[in-house]
């Protein structure tokens, strides 16, 4: 117990013994007690109160002291009801949440008060101002203190018995500073009713626990919420593309080759569906404090009473805070005001976050001006005088010269916009005598108009996950997953392209076709074949060098084995990309068509055998009017579509005579000019104006080796 509660628990328990002039000094007592318990009235210096009453204390001058008055205000308030919630905090703690206290505190199992005021009134001093205000009530019964934050419960016994210093203890340690006054309390009321005993128990264990550390919050700040979007944004991108990865990390070394991966994209997108579904159940916060939300009557509720106040003089000071203004300095000030020119309100009340303005001077005195329906120069002030707000609302003054006399007062001489001063009257005082030199001139205004205050319900409500930075997120991190799924795709890529290398080293062939047999010859090639056409020979020519160079295994130069296989590699790469054995399905017609060239090309250094009739050159320029004729036999100068005028350019043999052809001149190249549709229902273009390793062979024609190596490029294959 503390002091104050253990002087409490000796009044009127100890012996009293009964002598001569007993009764007269009884009958003093009575009278005393009585006088000490009216509102404004005290014991007289050396008189103990009655039990239960604790007498105030007089200063040297032996006036009553400026806290009196607050006790006896809040004793009142507690007469009316023993729940009081000050009207000055109510986004944190609104007045229509005091029937919810009133719950908690009929659960005590003894008569409770319970004071709920702001931080600033109760300061250091709690104890103490429950001493008062139990004297000025002159009722026994558990008295509770508590201000907007809910981390500290102030409770003492007067005349009851109950656990309540251990059970505060156990509410300030075992609670994180985020819990707010109802939860605080409820958890007080909770470990009071544990009993003494236990009380204790946790109080010291919570101590010992969290002497270092607090508790972990209950709740998420605005930055928590912004961090979960983050790790939203991170997961809804991540996880696909780490499936994808795996996906083809597995394939690659399987074997296989790039692919659409349809299983594995599946797989991905129903990932990206759970993730989805499965993020706001985790993160399913939607409130960053659990204080209740105030109505319009809470928030309205102390302009209201500064109001009234107002209306009877024109400075008003909170009768909930210790007050930096004695009787007589307020009487002074109003007598000065009434002296003046132009009409002066002066508030003095606490400003704080959670009041209706939330903390701006400026909005609270503009919320006066409109309630009041008076122009007059508003002033604000913080009872410790530590700030002083002026705004000028239709009083005649001249504005340049208001505000600039009064910037120290508002601001301090040293331009602090906290500062301590305990001269509260004596800047007040300086204030007016400045007003008094300012001269007259039109309506005043503010000097600037200050901005709303945050929604009182609004300011606690955490945005959405999917919200803010979760796009921010996803895109950098896509961006992420496409860097490293390219250079792992490169990396493997590459192991798998040296492990080819060695493979044919060692006289191993590629797993390409399916059939082994030998087909027959393809002498030609249209200027314009279809899909099914590129389909059938892209088979046909893979099984053919596939046979050919099993077949040649020892015995062609290997020269010419390196140069097969290199062409025999690179179409089987274009072609099963599924690395399923088959060509993919899905290969278009310029692939389709590029690998013909490849296979065509390989057989012809194998066997010196060109389709279409051209010398053998292992490295020579293919037909530039259609590569699928194979090498060119040598050049002809022609104007081809596209072109401004005849180039000398490659030709295989059987171009070449058609050119040379009479009356072929003009209509030769256009007619035997290979075009590609880039996809089925496209129109047919010339080949070298679509996209992909063929493209870039163009009119001056491509050899082998440069075609190899462009569709190497093309897959990323270094």
């Amino acid at each position: 117990m503390t002091g104050g509660q253990e002087t409490t628990g000796r009044r009127g328990r100890g012996p009293f013994r009964a002598g001569p002039g007993t009764a007269p000094l009884l009958m003093l007592l009575v009278f005393l007690a009585a006088f000490a318990a009216a509102p404004g009235v005290h014991a007289a210096p050396g008189v103990h109160a009655a039990p239960g009453v604790h007498a105030a204390p007089r200063d040297h001058t032996g006036a009553a002291p400026a806290g009196s008055s607050r006790a006896a205000y809040l004793a009142d308030r507690l007469r009316e009801n023993p729940v009081h919630v000050s009207d000055q905090v109510p986004r944190s703690v609104p007045r229509s949440a005091a029937p919810r206290f009133a719950e908690q505190a009929a659960r005590t199992g003894v008569r409770t008060y319970v004071l709920l005021l702001p931080s600033s009134a109760v300061g250091a001093g709690g104890e103490a101002l429950l001493a008062a205000v139990h004297d000025r009530l002159g009722r026994d019964g558990l008295y509770v203190l508590l201000d907007e934050t809910g981390i500290r419960v102030h409770a003492m016994n007067f005349g009851v018995d109950s656990p309540a210093e251990n059970a505060s203890r156990a509410t300030l340690y075992e609670l994180p500073g985020d819990a707010g006054p109802l939860r605080a309390f409820t958890h007080f009321v909770d470990v009071l009713r544990a009993g003494d005993r236990e009380a204790a128990r946790r109080a010291e264990a919570a101590a010992e626990k969290y002497q270092d550390s607090d508790p972990p919050d209950l709740y998420i700040s605005l930055t928590d919420r912004e961090n979960q979007s983050s790790l939203a944004g991170l997961l809804l991108v991540g996880v696909p593309l780490l499936i994808l990865l795996l996906g083809l990390l597995l394939r690659r070394l399987a074997g296989a080759q790039w692919a659409r991966l349809r299983y594995t994209a599946s797989l991905a997108a129903a990932a990206a569906v759970v993730v989805a579904a499965a993020i706001p159940q985790i993160f399913d916060e939607t409130r960053s404090s659990g204080d209740p939300p105030p109505t319009a009557a809470d928030m309205e509720a102390r302009t209201g009473r500064v109001v009234e106040g107002l209306r009877d003089e024109p400075v008003y000071t909170d009768p909930e805070s210790p007050s930096g203004l004695d009787p007589g300095q307020r009487r002074a000030l109003n007598e000065s005001i009434g002296k003046l020119d132009v009409p002066v309100r002066i508030a003095v009340v606490p400003m704080g976050s959670d009041d209706e303005s939330g903390g701006d001077s400026d909005l609270f005195a503009g919320a006066l001006h409109r309630a009041l329906r008076e122009d007059a120069v508003y002033v604000v002030a913080r009872p410790d005088g530590s700030f002083i707000s002026v705004v000028n609302y239709g009083a005649r003054l001249d504005d340049e010269q208001l505000y600039d006399y009064t910037e120290e007062i508002r601001y301090g001489r040293d331009g602090d916009l906290e500062r301590t001063s305990p001269d509260l009257y004596g800047q007040l005082k300086a204030l007016t005598a400045r007003i008094e030199d300012v001269p007259s001139g039109p309506p005043g205004k503010p000097y600037l108009d200050p901005l709303p205050a945050e929604d009182p319900v609004e300011e606690d409500a955490l945005p959405p996950v999917y919200s803010g930075v979760l796009w921010g997120t996803a895109v950098s991190a896509a961006l992420g997953g496409a860097v490293v799924t390219g250079a792992a795709a490169a990396l493997l890529t590459g192991v798998r392209r040296r492990r080819a290398r060695l493979e044919g080293r060692n006289g191993l062939r590629p797993t390409g076709g399916g059939r082994a047999a030998l087909v027959p010859e393809v002498p030609d090639a249209p200027a314009r074949p279809g899909a099914g056409w590129l389909r059938r020979s892209a088979r046909r020519e893979l099984d053919r060098l596939n046979a050919e160079f099993t077949r040649r295994a020892d015995g062609s130069p290997a020269p010419s084995r390196a140069r097969a296989w290199k062409c025999l590699d690179a179409a089987t790469l274009l072609l099963d990309q599924e690395g399923d054995g088959r060509v993919d399905a899905e290969a278009d017609e310029p692939t389709l068509a590029t690998a013909i060239v490849l296979l065509r090309a390989g057989h012809t250094a194998l066997t010196g055998e060109s389709a279409a009739g051209g010398a053998r050159a292992d490295a020579a320029r293919l037909c530039s009017l259609n590569p699928l004729h194979g090498a060119a036999a040598g050049s002809g100068k022609f104007k081809r579509e596209g072109m401004d005028r005849a180039r000398s350019q490659p030709v295989c043999s059987s171009c070449r005579r058609a050119l040379t052809a009479p009356d072929s001149r003009e209509t030769a190249p256009h007619a035997r000019l290979l075009r590609l549709r880039g996809d089925r229902s496209g129109p047919y273009v010339p080949y070298d104006r679509l996209p992909g390793p063929l493209a870039a062979s163009g009119p001056a024609g491509i050899t082998t080796d440069h075609l190899v190596d462009n569709v190497l490029e093309h897959l990323g294959v270094h």
